[in-house]
């Protein structure tokens, strides 16, 4: 990513050698343990658009850690305002009253699911065979068979050999 920023600039006086590029990543990256791929692609971006401006067509390692404190310095102005306005939406803090009857109204609610739940496992379950109640008649389900042709009490279509 730096090296395709610095090929990109095409400053005069710039890290040129592959083996001073990887030098400088491991400085930068020791130095600011913090900053994430992304921030790096942030502060790239920025070299490429201008918004950080190395003097005289130099962009060596100094001017690097230069611009990446500026950055940092940046990051740590805007997280600290939205911590500022965080902190100016967040509730105070509870008392220790407040506290225990919010865990009182707590353990009031569990304890009322637990005597759902208790009902629920006293309930008996009734049997089943081969998916049905027992207890339901189904009229359907095993049929009376009259012996003739077809079976189920209908009758037959066919004439019989005796007519």
């Amino acid at each position: 990513m730096l090296k395709e920023t610095l090929q990109y600039l095409d400053y005069n006086k710039s890290i040129t050698a592959d083996r001073d590029v990887l030098d400088a990543v491991h400085h930068l990256r020791d130095t600011f343990p913090a900053m994430k791929l992304e921030e790096w692609a942030i502060i790239m971006h920025r070299l490429k658009t201008g918004e950080y401006r190395p003097g005289y067509e130099r962009l060596k390692l100094p001017e690097l850690v230069d611009i990446f404190q500026q950055y940092e310095g940046e990051r740590a102005a805007v997280r600290e305002g939205n911590w500022n306005e965080l902190k100016k939406h967040a509730p105070p803090r509870l008392s220790d009253d407040q506290l225990d009857s919010l865990y009182a109204n707590y353990k009031k609610r569990r304890e009322e699911e637990t005597k759902e739940l208790q009902k629920g496992a006293d309930i008996k379950r009734v049997q089943v065979k081969n998916g049905r109640w027992e207890h339901i008649p189904y009229p359907n389900s095993e049929p009376e068979r009259d012996g003739k042709e077809g079976g189920h009490g209908v009758q037959s279509v066919r004439p019989t050999s005796g007519e």
